[in-house]
């Protein structure tokens, strides 16, 4: 029997800190073991300390970091007894279910007697078709051991999801300096909290820049010579073609960086200099698909909450690459996702995975493209789609015919703000009566960055020179300190983070009567928040009266009207 005290007493809450994991599940003879950003080599070690010196075997799963937190935070001398306390429930548990048997009801006298048994074959009564019983498997349904036996067998073998992997502080230990190399220009995009890297081949050097909070930022450059190298091998992980450099290519890189699972979506473009490799970090954490985190403002958070509740019709949500669009459409789903919920989605590429939805990765060399996929869809019972994006007419119009057969659907579009988006559908060819009666409201959405409070000053603002912003009854504002260049916070940014910025409009029959009679963007955006909502520049502005950005930032961002553009 294991002593709990001495295993206490060994991984102690700083240990497992230091080498970054926790404690999952203990029995007699196994070790379970989160990990989020573990140190590669010190938790080599002390798995090794563990299974010499107490006989257990030791496994690593991947956890998040809000796991990873609520851990820290509950009392680890209890933790331990808690989880074997735990694992021997579990095993009860799986002791009832094995034993576990159920009959069915026999058939009801009911419906026996409108069936007849002649010559071997089945006659239902007033139905002059019968079935030859030799031509058909008759299944005996008297009890369910047969699910519960084929639930225990051991059948077939699982997936080995490492296959894909590469595990990334094996590969910056590298003795080859390029394996190594890239290893870090990868890790380095999670030390910087950065959203994508640019690799982008110049005259004289290779350029290696992040985007941190919507902004590129260099980072480093190599000299002229390490392009063809580096460039290759981010290829070879991406499992590109190594010898095409005259076609664009776009793969995927799936590793483990610090302990985490990181996904990286590629794309590659030939230029003069040669090729400029983009990689778009895919967030795999899905502790941050949760409106009530993403929304600050109640009123558009509970239109949004509504909308997505909808029975059925459609709900589009706008804005630039890299807005949050995905997010704010998967913490929709996340909400609605229920067992008695049939989600399917169709996407490019998979950003998240969610446990019992269906994700269909579109494959366009294949034939699988976002109409087909949608079309195929429809044959499969759903009750929410989610179509990642809406790119041509073919794509809106079935999306829209399925809003009206009795299912939610949710998509995005290319468009600056929700007035636009209904004109971009009409740019489609998408008749008016379609688009004014499945959709329910527009969403249109931008990230700004957050002021950092520790090296801001918050003062009143100058009417002259911010009169928008006093226009929208801002009176006091942060403004960014430019001296001050050595917070730890921001690293002299003044910025830290990011917040986004919303637009709600529901489409009601006042909208619907604009769209019946086709009128154009200025028309909608004039009508849309005469009662209800705001736009983005205003519900920016609400930002800067909380102190959660500042008005250039706002400015920044927001799409002005030619008025307020003069204004300025």
């Amino acid at each position: 029997m294991i002593d709990i005290n001495e295993i206490n007493n060994f991984l102690t809450p700083e240990l497992c800190e230091d080498a970054g994991i926790i404690v999952i599940n203990i029995s007699d003879q196994s070790l379970d073991l989160g990990a989020m950003n573990l140190d590669y080599i010190k938790v080599k070690n002390l798995v090794d300390t563990i299974e010499s010196e107490f006989k257990l075997q030791v496994s690593l799963k991947q956890i998040t970091s809000l796991e990873w937190e609520t851990w820290f935070e509950n009392n680890h001398a209890t933790s331990v007894e808690k989880i074997q306390k735990s694992s021997l429930q579990n095993q009860n548990n799986e002791n009832i279910i094995s034993n576990y048997e159920q009959t069915y009801n026999e058939v009801p006298e009911t419906l026996k007697k409108d069936f007849e048994v002649e010559d071997g074959q089945y006659n239902l009564q007033n139905n002059d078709e019968y079935i030859n019983t030799d031509e058909i498997e008759l299944i005996d349904d008297a009890n369910d051991e047969a699910l519960i036996k084929l639930a225990q067998a051991n059948i077939g073998e699982e997936s080995e999801m490492d296959n894909d992997f590469l595990f990334g502080e094996e590969l910056t230990a590298s003795n080859d300096p390029v394996i190594s190399g890239v290893a870090s220009i990868l890790s380095k995009c999670f030390t910087l909290k950065g959203s994508d890297i640019h690799a982008e081949p110049l005259e004289d050097r290779l350029r290696i820049r992040y985007r941190i909070d919507g902004v590129l930022k260099e980072a480093f450059a190599f000299p002229k010579s390490h392009v063809n190298p580096i460039i290759s091998r981010l290829k070879i992980m991406s499992k590109l073609d190594i010898s095409e450099k005259r076609l664009p290519q776009d793969g995927r890189i799936r590793c483990l960086l610090r302990g985490r699972r990181s996904d990286f979506r590629v794309s590659t473009l030939p230029g003069r200099w040669g090729e400029k490799v983009v990689l778009r970090a895919l967030e795999s954490d899905n502790s941050v698909l949760n409106l009530t985190k993403l929304i600050t403002e109640t009123e558009e958070l509970n239109l949004i909450k509504n909308m997505s509740k909808s029975p059925y019709g459609i709900v589009i949500v706008v804005g630039p690459t890299g807005s949050g669009k995905s997010t704010t459409l998967y913490s929709m789903l996340s909400d609605l996702n229920e067992p008695g919920v049939n989600i399917s989605t169709v996407e490019d590429p998979v950003e998240y995975t969610l446990d019992g939805i269906h994700q269909v990765q579109v494959i366009r060399e294949k034939g699988l493209d976002f109409s087909r996929a949608l079309r195929s869809l429809m044959r499969q019972d759903p009750d929410i789609i989610l179509v990642g994006e809406t790119r041509d007419k073919e794509t809106a119009q079935a999306a829209m015919e399925a809003a009206l057969t009795g299912h939610m659907v949710f998509t995005t579009l290319h468009a600056n703000d929700t007035a636009t988006a209904i004109t971009r559908l009409a740019e489609m060819e998408i008749p008016p009566y379609l688009i004014g009666a499945s959709i329910i409201g527009v969403v249109a959405q931008r990230l700004v960055r957050k002021v950092c409070k520790s090296c801001t000053d918050f003062r009143k603002i100058d009417k002259r020179e911010n009169q928008l912003a006093f226009s929208f009854g801002v009176e006091k504002a942060r403004f960014i300190n430019k001296k001050n260049k050595s917070c730890p916070i921001c690293n002299g940014s003044g910025y830290k983070g990011r917040v986004g910025i919303y637009e709600v409009m529901k489409v009601n029959d006042f909208i619907r009567d604009l769209i019946m009679n086709q009128s154009n963007a200025d028309q909608i955006r004039e009508k849309a928040f005469e009662k209800n909502g705001r736009s983005l520049l205003d519900y920016g502005m609400n930002l800067v009266k909380k102190e959660l950005t500042t008005i250039e930032e706002v400015e920044r961002v927001c799409l002005l009207s030619e008025t307020q553009s003069e204004e300025l």
